[in-house]
C-alpha cells in the first residue's frame, strides 16, 4: 500500500499500488472494462426495450456507480502521489459523476426517439404476446408502417408467431411472396415493403 504523506520517494510513487494491484495497465483495463460493460448495457435497455429483463435497468447505472468510484479512488491516489494533476483529475470525476444520472431508469431522455407499443410487444418475451401483436399489425389502418417490424419476425423462434407475421405481411401486401424461410422469400418481401 502507498502511504499518504508528503515524504513520498520517486520510487515508492513509480511502485503506486493498492491491494495488490499496481495503478498502470491492469487496473486501467479493469475501469475501462467497467465503463464499456455499463454503456453496452445502457445501450441496450435503451435501444431494444423488452428484449431484456426490467432488472438492466438498474444494472447500466451500477456497473457506472462501481466505475466513478473505482476511477476517483484511482485518480485521486495518483494526484496524491503527483504522477497526475489535481485540476484535470478533479473535471473528470465530476464530469464522471454528473452523467450517472443519465443512466438511472427514471432519467428518460428528451431526445430519445419515442418507442411504439407495437414495437415492444413484437420483441415481448413471450411468444403469445408476440403472435398476438403481428397479428393485429395485419389489421390496422396505418400496418403498412410496422411491416418492416413484420419482416424482421418472419425469424422469430417460434412458429406461430413467425405464421401471424406471414399472413399479416399477405394481408398488408395482397399477395403472398411465401412465409420468408428463405433468403430468396426474405428478400421479395424486403423489396415489397423497403
Amino acid at each position: 500500500m502507498v502511504s499518504f504523506n508528503d515524504n513520498v520517494s520517486s520510487k515508492e510513487r513509480a511502485q503506486v499500488q493498492a491491494a495488490g494491484v499496481r495503478y498502470g495497465p491492469v487496473l486501467a483495463l479493469i475501469l475501462y472494462s467497467l465503463l464499456l460493460a455499463s454503456a453496452v448495457v445502457a445501450l441496450g435497455t435503451r435501444r431494444f426495450p423488452g428484449m431484456l429483463p426490467p432488472a438492466f435497468g438498474i444494472i447500466a447505472p451500477s456497473l457506472f456507480l462501481v466505475f466513478l468510484v473505482s476511477f476517483a479512488a484511482y485518480r485521486l491516489v495518483l494526484v496524491r502521489v503527483r504522477k497526475y494533476p489535481a485540476s484535470k483529475a478533479l473535471f473528470q470525476i465530476g464530469a464522471a459523476a454528473l452523467f450517472l444520472p443519465l443512466l438511472l431508469p427514471a432519467a428518460k431522455s428528451r431526445y430519445d426517439a419515442p418507442v411504439d407499443d407495437l414495437e415492444v410487444l413484437l420483441t415481448d418475451d413471450n411468444p403469445r404476446v408476440r403472435a398476438v401483436t403481428a397479428e393485429v399489425i395485419g389489421y390496422r389502418a396505418d400496418g403498412v408502417t410496422y411491416a418492416p417490424l413484420l419482416l424482421k419476425v418472419l425469424q422469430d423462434p417460434d412458429a406461430r408467431v413467425r405464421e401471424e407475421a406471414h399472413r399479416s405481411l399477405v394481408r398488408l401486401a395482397g399477395e403472398d411472396l411465401g412465409p420468408g424461410q428463405s433468403e430468396q422469400e426474405r428478400q421479395a418481401w424486403e423489396r415489397r415493403f423497403p
